[in-house]
């Protein structure tokens, strides 16, 4: 009867190993700890200075002036193809980011908040959102996320069945 409780104990070792590593790649762990770095690196500069807001929103205006440029240079029907457009969108929010840190302010805030809202009112509001089709996994990703719940519910079960059933582990 050991045995089986010790094969038992591993399959359940086993069951947890693999879960963790399916859900480790959807972790945003790693990224939160790099965040929160950046955030005590920009509190601790905010400390050293005051935050120039003409500055800033002048450095901000200049991004979005870059960012309208690029735009301009492509096809006005290409605008809502977030694929075409998703590296000058990535540099227009990097330069707003890192120029608002240059004179002390914090980022996000009311300000660029609105820019950006006004960036995305002139070049996106054209853009009609499509009903989206959802559409079924494919079959095998669809078994291993049935199967997965169902097996560890019923080794979860057969466990306490099994340890209720002994005394001995009791006392």
């Amino acid at each position: 009867m050991e045995k089986d409780a010790f094969i038992l104990l591993q399959l359940l070792a086993f069951a947890v190993w693999g879960n963790s590593l399916l859900t480790s790649s959807l972790s945003a762990k790693d990224n939160t700890n790099l965040h929160n770095q950046s955030q005590s690196n920009q509190s601790e500069r905010k400390t050293n200075g005051v935050c120039n807001e003409t500055v800033m929103l002048e450095v901000v205006h200049w991004c979005g002036y870059q960012f309208e440029s690029q735009l301009n240079g492509m096809n006005s029907s290409d605008w809502c193809n977030f694929t075409l457009i998703a590296g000058y969108y990535n540099l227009f929010s990097h330069c707003t980011e890192f120029s608002t840190e240059n004179v002390n302010c914090y980022w996000p805030n009311p300000q660029v908040e609105n820019y950006v809202i006004n960036i995305h009112k002139m070049f996106f509001s054209n853009c009609t959102l499509e009903m989206l089709i959802f559409q079924d996994p494919p079959d095998d990703i669809l078994i291993i996320l049935i199967t997965v719940p169902i097996v560890l519910t019923i080794v979860m079960i057969a466990m306490v069945v099994w340890c209720s059933k002994r005394n001995d582990i009791l006392v």
